[in-house]
């Protein structure tokens, strides 16, 4: 198995480095059109020149509303290089959250996929961002807008100088995550911390010189970028990438791009089990699935039917998209493993005292190195300090623990649902649904789902002589939402139950059975996906 050859603590001297030894070996693949590290490292060069000329410094801040592709790459590592604070928004983002976290992180500048340019377009005429420049990937958007830079204008060679020296302290990007009571966190992410996790996890991975990593994840989350795109950089490795994830075909994508490692979040391993057998489930190379959410009695059938083997694992954005594993040579199914070398674990009470072998208590973990987590909630430090209540990251998850030290998730302790590899909060549901003029009040709830996972349940009390149809509701939310976001049920009740200081009483509407539940695929309402 690889091992890194030298650490690294800034994610520029990562790049150069890799580059002066890998040359025109291919550093990353998507579809059909790739980089090798040479050119991930001249063209991120080129794209930080121009955003310098434009204005942009360290401690800057520059969001980035992109697809799945090679300006993304060459956009994080050329924002990186100039000590400036990438921030990478979620594409199915619009309406007030998309305003939220853009007012949150306040950006100098951003880059838009044209694709997406709707969904950014209508917070123009408010709190304008400073810099705006177009990506157009396909090149058959037609000229640029009136004021807004191109994306060719950051491609064209120019020499960059003089950059800053950076530590692994200083922040490398600002990461968004769902809250449970309230809006999105950005948490911040530093240098040290994105390139600790990736050589952690690859020295779990089963990694050869030939290996090939493959992802359909987008790469504004942490598991793309730190499982994917920096393990591979870290391990001289090519990390491979579709723009989205499509069942039908992600065994012969993989194939394609002959990957030999794949990362999976639930909702896709079941969707995938579930797809109709045929011959493609095992003429690819993947051996290894990195997984996280894999079911006890799932995980042999998966192994048997596609050919490979799963290394579970359990992770968060603060933290680390992989904070425990399986070791590769003492899997425990069902388990997600024991910490990586960066971390120590603890699972307590309610009073974050360490609860027996085998006992159901709350996740905890804090780092054995500096700035190998994040570095706290922007613009929310009372946040960052109830996270970090007596020294330790508290996680929101229930776990127990065997003798061996192996850990295996429960529940979440949180109301945070976790959607098809999305975390998102009731909070961000509600605030919508709340805005319906028909609408007194809602609560919002995660349902198990077939395909894993939660659905999205809310219950719905209407105002005094008020009336909406389910549909009506529905179209309002898949007008305002982010699809992940949009409920597939709603509930309407005639008054929403409470505790006795007026909070409402999320674990009794869980277990609520007997209502008349409206489904929203039954009703034929689609999701509008970016």
């Amino acid at each position: 198995m690889l091992a890194p050859e030298e650490v690294y603590h800034d994610l520029p001297t990562l790049v150069r480095a890799k580059a002066e030894k890998n040359g025109p070996r291919v550093a990353f693949r998507f579809e059909r059109r790739s980089l090798s590290y040479r050119e991930l490292d001249t063209q991120s060069d080129r794209v930080a020149a121009h955003l310098r000329a434009s204005g942009i410094g360290q401690g800057d801040r520059v969001a980035a509303l992109l697809m799945n592709g090679p300006e993304f790459v060459l956009a994080w590592f050329g924002v990186t290089k100039l000590g400036a604070v990438f921030v990478p928004l979620n594409t199915a983002l619009k309406g007030e959250i998309l305003r939220y976290e853009l007012a949150d992180a306040g950006p100098r500048g951003i880059l838009v996929d044209r694709r997406l340019w709707s969904s950014y377009e209508p917070f123009r005429s408010g709190e304008k961002i400073g810099l705006e420049w177009l990506v157009d990937p396909t090149g058959e958007g037609g000229s640029s807008l009136p004021g807004v830079g191109t994306w060719a204008s950051l491609e064209t060679p120019v020499e960059l100088a003089d950059t800053p020296a950076l530590h692994g302290s200083d922040p490398a990007a600002i990461l968004y995550t769902s809250g449970t009571t309230g809006p999105p966190k950005g948490a911040v992410i530093p240098h040290e911390k994105y390139l600790t996790t990736p050589r952690e996890i690859g020295l779990r991975s089963r990694l050869t010189p030939e290996s090939v990593l493959f992802s359909a994840l987008p790469l504004f989350h942490c598991n793309a970028q730190e499982m994917t795109a920096l393990m591979a950089l870290e391990y001289d490795l090519t990390a491979a990438f579709d723009e989205r994830f499509h069942a039908s075909t992600f065994w012969e994508s993989a194939a394609t791009n002959g990957a030999t490692h794949v990362s999976l979040l639930i909702a896709m391993i079941n969707v995938l089990f579930k797809q109709p057998e045929k011959p493609t489930d095992q003429t690819h190379q993947v051996r290894t699935a990195l997984t996280a959410g894999t079911t006890r009695d799932v995980w042999p059938l998966f192994e048997r039917r596609f050919g490979l083997s799963i290394l579970e694992l359990y992770g968060m954005t603060e933290c680390g998209c992989t904070t425990l594993m399986n070791p590769p040579d003492r899997v425990r199914v069902g388990s997600v493993g024991t910490p990586l070398g960066f971390v120590e674990a603890e699972v307590v009470d309610d009073d974050d005292r360490p609860v027996a072998t085998g006992v159901r208590g709350e996740l905890i973990v804090r780092p054995r190195a500096p700035f190998t987590m994040f570095l706290g909630y922007r613009n929310k430090p009372d946040k960052t300090v109830e996270a970090w209540r007596n020294l330790w990251f508290h996680t929101g998850d229930y776990v127990t623990r065997d003798a061996d030290g192996y850990y295996f998730f429960v529940d979440r302790k949180k109301d945070v649902i976790r959607r098809r590899g999305e975390n998102l909060a009731p909070y961000d549901v509600e605030s919508v649904l709340n805005r319906h003029p028909a609408v007194f009040e809602s609560v919002v709830v995660g349902v198990p789902s077939p395909l894993g996972e939660e659905d999205v349940k809310a219950f719905v009390q209407l105002k005094p002589g008020a009336s909406a149809t389910p549909k009506e509701l529905f179209e309002f939310c898949v007008e305002h939402l982010p699809f992940f976001m949009v409920p597939r049920y709603v509930e309407f009740l005639a008054e929403i139950p409470k505790t006795a200081n007026q909070k409402a009483q999320r674990y009794v509407l869980r277990q609520r059975s007997g209502g008349e539940q409206h489904d929203r695929e039954a009703l034929g309402i689609a999701l509008r996906r970016p």
